[in-house]
């Protein structure tokens, strides 16, 4: 079996295919979710796909053991999340915090545990904690306890904010006199260089967006992060502004 020789990279039961696709990163009912891309011949890739229970039976059906490391390292459960006016509707397999609050489905989940994020109960749709080493071991990295930085995210995109990066603020407008010299100058270029190789619309977006287009999340700010109560601001700052 396929599920023997490949490791089941999803947080589901079910079943392995191999096929060849030119753009496999899709979910779909029939085709389930990539697995892993083996092969990328340019042209085309060799992908093992993964076709969860749920979809070949009609029912859901995660992986029990993968559900005990993701409530054992994320600070999250998975359960079922009611809403609507009446609690009409139902989402199961859902991504929560210990309170219920709604963060995501299990592939939410199953992501903050392969990138060692644990949830954020101060504002847990929308921001992680991210950690050098796993959240149960006791263990200090470069002088420091085990968090890494805070996680802002949104389906649009997210950035990490640790010590000694900006507090977002998208309401700041850069200048040099807040940046390194040799810093802000490499942005510059970029700009630049984006401006020219843009189209019409692009141009008109980067001219309106100025410098601010091409520096970094984490960058954009006045005020520098000096603890991680300013990271986590920060980050709650950004996944409020790609909302």
């Amino acid at each position: 079996m396929i599920e023997k020789l490949i490791k089941n990279r999803t947080p589901y039961l079910g079943k392995m295919i191999l096929k060849f696709e030119k753009y496999p990163h899709y979910s779909s009912s029939q085709d389930g979710k990539l697995n892993k891309v083996h092969l990328n011949l340019g042209f085309t890739k060799l992908v093992s796909r993964f076709i969860p229970k749920q979809v070949m039976e009609g029912h859901s059906n995660v992986d029990p053991e993968k559900v005990k490391l993701i409530e054992k390292y994320t600070d999250g459960v998975i359960g079922t999340h009611t809403f609507g006016k009446n609690n009409e509707y139902t989402l199961e397999n859902s991504f929560l915090t210990k309170e219920g609050k709604y963060i995501g489905d299990i592939d939410r989940a199953w992501w903050y545990f392969n990138n060692g994020m644990t949830v954020c109960e101060e504002y847990p749709h929308g921001v992680a904690i991210v950690w050098n080493t796993p959240r149960l071991e006791d263990t200090i990295v470069n002088g420091q306890d085990g968090i890494k930085g805070y996680y802002g995210y949104t389906h649009r995109g997210g950035a990490l904010f640790t010590i000694g990066d900006r507090i977002f603020d998208e309401k700041y407008n850069p200048v040099v006199e807040d940046y390194n010299e040799k810093e802000f100058k490499k942005w510059w270029k970029k700009y630049v260089k984006s401006y020219e190789k843009g189209d019409d619309f692009d141009k008109k977006w980067i001219y309106n967006d100025g410098i601010k287009s091409v520096i970094p999340f984490n960058k954009r700010g006045k005020h520098m992060i000096k603890n991680w109560e300013d990271a986590r601001t920060a980050a709650i700052n950004m996944s409020k502004y790609l909302s």
